[in-house]
This record gives structure tokens, sequence and C-alpha cells, in this order.
């Protein structure tokens, strides 16, 4: 039990780094690193990736809060921007996690793996999502953030790997845009987390110390290191220059899916 508060521990530490530096909130980290541990600790195969999810999912609430807030006090965040896409992330994110216990793990793990290798691809050669700018509208933003809120849910994510782009196409400089996505992680965990716990209320496969899909010891040790880590990550990313933040999220990415082609 010590190795694996430890183990969950450790994973804080680097969630809240990264989510603070990228604003990706953190499930790109902790996904698989969980899937890894839950399978070394026996736990049953045919929940292992929907728990790794919902478990990563409950944490970005406070990865992102603690996030939000450093963002916040850099006046980072634009919430002109935000409010209208978190409005469509409360539904998107509920009902992605409803969707997703629906999904076999395997294919959702490989799916996960792909999706990160092409965004990985898409920041390193710095292709662009939109051709244009978007002139944004709260209809428009309304849907964007159901989207953006359904599949990160699906992914576990905090949502950066959509918002950002999103953001940037919006019109936002990429630090503000990293700190808006930020702000959007928090209404995607809260939701998305409620979504994992009623979709695995009756699952007799999970574990003791489950809630749901949300493993509790897990919830607990990446939250209360990841809380101190992500002040760290914001200030590192205001340091840092916008090229360089790009070349360690694409490597970053690039790592996490050959380790989920792997496991």
């Amino acid at each position: 039990m010590i190795d694996e508060i430890l183990i969950f521990a450790a994973l804080g530490i680097l969630a809240g780094l990264l989510a603070g530096m990228f604003g990706i909130g953190g499930g790109l980290v902790i996904v698989p690193v969980l899937i890894g541990t839950f399978i070394s600790l026996g736990f049953d195969s045919s929940v292992i990736v929907h728990l790794s999810i919902g478990t990563a999912i409950s944490c970005i609430i406070f990865t992102g809060l603690a996030s939000t807030n450093a963002h916040r006090k850099k006046e980072s965040i634009d919430f002109a921007h935000f409010k209208p896409v978190a409005t469509g992330i409360i539904f998107g994110a509920l009902c992605g996690a409803l969707f997703a216990v629906q999904i076999e793990g395997t294919f959702l793990k490989l799916s996960i793996a792909a999706f990160v290798f092409i965004v990985g691809i898409q920041i390193l050669f710095d292709i662009q999502i939109y051709s244009k700018r978007i002139v944004p509208s709260k209809p428009k933003s309304i849907f964007a953030g159901g989207v953006i809120g359904f599949l990160s849910s699906i992914l576990g994510i905090g949502g950066g790997t959509f918002s950002v782009p999103y953001f940037r196409a919006s019109g936002l400089q990429l630090t503000s845009s990293i700190g808006t996505s930020a702000a959007c992680g928090v209404p995607i965990a809260i939701f998305g987390t409620i979504g994992y716990i009623i979709a695995g209320i009756n699952v007799s496969e999970l574990p003791n110390l489950s809630l749901g899909y949300i493993y509790l010891p897990a919830l607990l040790g990446v939250s209360v290191t990841s809380i101190f880590a992500a002040k760290y990550g914001a200030d590192i990313a205001h340091y840092l220059s916008q090229s360089v933040l790009k070349r360690l999220m694409a490597s970053w990415f690039f790592i996490i899916s050959i380790y989920m082609f792997l496991i």
C-alpha cells in the first residue's frame, strides 16, 4: 500500500506541473500511468481502462482548480471566451462519460494512443486545425464546448488538447489560450466525474474503495501533490517561449502515445 501511495503522489507532481505548463489538466499523464499501475495491482482487466479514465477525470478537478487559480493570478484567463464554452462543456462531459463506458477497454486505450500521437504531430509541425480565424459567437462557443467536453470525458483529459487550438483560432494568444483552457478543465472534470460515478455505481468487477469508476486512493494521492505542483507549472509556462512550449508538448505526447501502445 505504501508503494501504491508513493506512485500516486509522484504521479500527482508530474500531472500538476504539466497541467500548469500546458493547460492539459494532467489527464494525458494520469491515464496511461494509472492503467499500468492498476494492471500491476491485479485489478479486473475488464474495468481497468475505464477506471483509469474515470479516476483521471476526478483528479483533474483538483489539478484544474490549482492550475486555473495560478493562471488567474497572472491574468491569462479570458472569461468572456470561457463562459459560453463552459456552458456546452457541462452537457458534453456528462454525456461523454456515459458513452465511454459502452466502449471496449482495449479499443478505447488504442484509440487514445493514436489520438495522442496525431496531436503530437499537429503540434510539432504547427499544422493549423483551422485555415482561418473563428469569429466566436455564443451558439458556436456552446457547441464547441459540448464537443470539447464530450471528447475530453471519453479520453480522460482536461480538454486542453481541443480547447487550446480552439481558443487560438478564436484569436487568443498562446498564453491566454492555455490559461482559459485550464479553466475549462474544471467543468469537464466535475461533470465527467459525475458521469463515471453514475455509470459504474453497480459494476461488481470494480475494486474495493471505488466510487463508480473512481478509485479513491488514486484520487487522494494524485490530487494532494498535484495541487502544489500546478503553480510551478504555470510559472514555467510564462518563462518559456512559445516555440519551446510547443516542442515540449509534442515530445510529451509522443512518449505517452508509445507507452499506451505498448502496455
